[in-house]
């Protein structure tokens, strides 16, 4: 049986077990249908409460990930067809490789969208942009994680485009972004980086509002690089 690669870093969470859980189903460790550690293995290996295991595994049940059979232990399920579509799910069990992937196909997506949004914008898509850019600054200045705000942004330049098919492109996208985004919060980023990631975004609101359709599309391709390099050094350093 596989050993734990890195500890729980805060016993009361959760969260961390779940983790841990998810990296090994991610990495082919426990494939579909074998037995994952028992409670009071887990408990031993990563100094936890038997609730704190519980409510792991429950939230991995929760997720489908999980079926806890009376009496033989949790198991790994497959992952239904229909759950393949849910970018939660996969969100949930991507890797820092694809996450990679996943943003260099929106850099060639939303550059192009980009293009389109400076030369189609009205004056009410501007000030949606605006609205969202005012919250990332609140969070920025206040150092708190802003992964979960900022892919409204990327939609609001999308639906400037007034092309549905293209807010929706955008907006699947949603759930990985803030999955990378996790990614580099847990690197204990700081509030030099949170407002380089404000920045970053209100320089290319300021470009889109020149109606630049060439500039815009080259300002968001820089801004998602930003990302990619990121994500790439946080793979380099993390060894995944």
């Amino acid at each position: 049986m596989p050993a734990l690669e890195r500890p729980v870093k805060n016993k009361t969470r959760t969260t961390d077990v779940k983790e841990i859980m998810l990296d090994w189903i991610r990495q082919g460790k426990f494939p579909p249908g074998s037995l994952l550690p028992s409670v009071p293995e887990l408990v031993a290996r990563l100094g936890v409460s038997r609730t704190v295991v519980r409510e792991a595994l429950q939230s991995l049940v929760g997720m489908n990930f999980v079926e806890m059979r009376p009496g033989l232990g949790s198991y790994v399920k497959s992952v239904p067809p229909d759950l393949i579509v849910n970018a939660d799910v996969m969100a949930a069990l991507i890797d820092i490789d694809t996450l990679i992937k996943v943003a260099i196909a929106r850099k060639a997506i939303e550059g192009s969208v980009a293009r389109l949004a400076a030369a189609q914008a009205e004056d009410e898509d501007f000030e949606e942009m605006e609205l969202v850019l005012s919250k990332i600054r609140r969070l920025a200045r206040k150092n708190q994680p802003m992964h979960s705000l900022t892919p409204e942004f990327h939609v609001a330049v999308a639906k400037a485009t007034h092309n549905d098919v293209l807010v929706g492109v955008v907006s699947s996208f949603n759930s990985l972004m803030v999955a990378a985004g996790e990614v580099i919060e847990c690197e204990k980023v700081g509030y030099e980086y949170r407002m380089g990631e404000y920045e970053s975004h209100r320089e290319l609101l300021e470009v889109l509002l020149t109606r630049d359709s060439a500039r815009a599309q080259i300002a968001m391709e820089d801004h998602i690089q930003i990302t990619i390099d990121v994500l790439q050094r946080v793979q380099l350093q993390s060894g995944r």
